[in-house]
């Protein structure tokens, strides 16, 4: 496996340290902001030409930013959690000043007045925004690849082949892994801040649906040049924005820094050893290729976890497809207006197509669906996120067990989670014989993040053969 200079470490360059290590230091004065901004906007200038994960390099801003935080620390002021730390937004998230083009020739031009509730929460802790990331037009694909931007490379590589970085948070997932930033906000519908995650050997979080702020994400509801979740879309309703970073502490930072002011902090003493901990390989719908099997297997036996034997699993993936199939996608069309020719055949198609009937009582099946898996689950399940390892860049079809699978297919140990609004951390637990990372999706009840972030930690802890 080659990596294009990711995470490392080097005396020289703040490149691939972490953002507790960076704050504190920025903080203490040991080193300037504006040192930790430049020394990642230097390593954009040197690797994203390659990756094409970031899509506009906010420098001038950031700049600017970093020596704001080094003047107030000179005067006294205490500075935030995540004081220094270059972080990237992908594309679907709305930054006040800095383009945000939802992978759209249609948006190509879109300059938002407002920063999004989560990327303000970054700023106010102290986090420089270096730049906006990649994704597939209005976040619609589980690869990152778009008309306007084109296609975006992970920096790992397998059996001489380049690989997807997954998607749709695929951008924010290669430029972390890149080092090119610190830390990443995605969004996550049915999977896209997991999958990457997965793809690139990174830890990410789809948290609760309510502790992190949906507003500002596109598509959505245009309101007083703002962008707010829809109440009433299937869309609205279930994605979320989630963090990706390096490694797990930076993780929960990140998630208490997002967390809605009104809920307590994600606290960290969890005794694993109390938690019912269960596994499953796979939604029970789609194949998983046997070396993630085997990796979740094998994480569920040292974790001494019983194995799923619900029902509700299996039932959640269809009845993602089936909400998402009654979508008319009038947010896109608002946001677009007459430029619906500048959207690429599979946005276009998604449009004409004649949505089927929402049913009243398909909501009441989700309803009930939850309560269902929450009374098999136990406390934690730990399931594989997807059902391939970082696919082949360009490749859309994939074939496991004998079977044909599309990239949705893919993605429904994920989508079955999503409809089911459950928190769900990713950590990487083994490497494939061909060197690419197997993630692990720990699934929480409600608000219990907690939970999962102890259980990947434990995970994190234990040696991998």
């Amino acid at each position: 496996m080659k990596s294009s200079e990711r995470a490392r470490v080097d005396v020289d360059t703040w490149v691939g340290r972490t953002a507790r290590s960076i704050a504190s230091a920025v903080r203490d004065g040991h080193i300037t902001a504006r040192e930790v901004v430049q020394d990642h906007l230097s390593a954009i200038d040197r690797h994203n030409p390659e990756l094409n994960a970031i899509v506009t390099v906010c420098a001038e801003d950031a700049l600017a930013a970093a020596d704001d935080l080094d003047r107030r620390r000179e005067a006294g002021d205490i500075l935030g959690p995540l004081a220094g730390v270059p972080f990237t937004v992908k594309d679907t998230i709305t930054t006040a000043g800095v383009r945000t083009t939802a992978g759209s020739r249609a948006l190509a031009s879109n300059i938002p007045m407002r920063d999004a509730t989560a990327v303000a929460a970054f700023k106010a802790a102290g986090a420089v925004l270096v730049g906006k990331t990649n994704a597939p037009e209005f976040g619609a694909c589980g690869l990152t690849r778009n008309d306007l931007f084109g296609v975006t490379t992970s920096p790992l590589i397998a059996d001489g082949i380049p690989r997807s970085p997954g998607g749709s948070s695929g951008g924010e997932s290669a430029s972390v892994a890149a080092g090119l930033s610190v830390l990443g906000l995605g969004t996550d519908f049915g999977g896209s801040v997991r999958w990457p995650a997965h793809c690139t050997g990174l830890v990410s979080i789809r948290p609760t649906l309510g502790r992190v702020d949906t507003d500002g994400q596109i598509p959505g509801v245009v309101f007083d040049g703002y962008v707010l979740a829809n109440p009433v879309t299937v869309h609205g309703v279930i994605q979320t924005i989630g963090p990706l970073a390096r490694n797990l502490p930076d993780l929960e930072l990140a998630l208490n820094v997002l967390s809605n002011p009104a809920l307590a902090p994600v606290e960290k003493s969890v005794d694993t050893n109390t938690l019912d901990i269960r596994w499953a390989p796979g939604d029970g719908t789609m194949p998983v290729d046997d070396e993630i099997v085997d990796a979740v297997s094998a994480a569920a036996h040292m974790l001494r976890a019983k194995e799923y034997n619900g029902t509700a699993l299996s039932r959640g993936h269809a009845l993602f497809s089936t909400l998402r199939a009654t979508e008319s996608h009038a947010d896109i069309r608002v946001l677009v207006g007459t430029e619906t020719e500048q959207l690429t055949s599979e946005i276009r198609a998604a449009l004409d197509a004649r949505p089927q009937h929402l049913d009243e009582n398909l909501w009441a099946e989700r309803a009930k669906l939850i309560q269902q898996f929450l009374d098999e689950m136990g406390d934690v399940l730990i399931m594989p996120v997807a059902s391939i390892l970082a696919p082949p860049l360009g490749q859309e079809s994939f074939t496991v067990r004998g079977r044909e699978l599309t990239w949705m297919d893919v993605l429904a140990s994920c989508r079955a989670i999503s409809v089911l609004g459950l928190p769900s951390v990713v950590v990487p637990i083994a490497q494939a014989r061909n060197g690419l990372p197997v993630g692990l999706q720990i699934v929480a009840r409600p608000w219990r993040e907690a939970d999962a972030l102890a259980v990947a930690a434990r995970i994190a802890s234990l040696p991998r053969e």
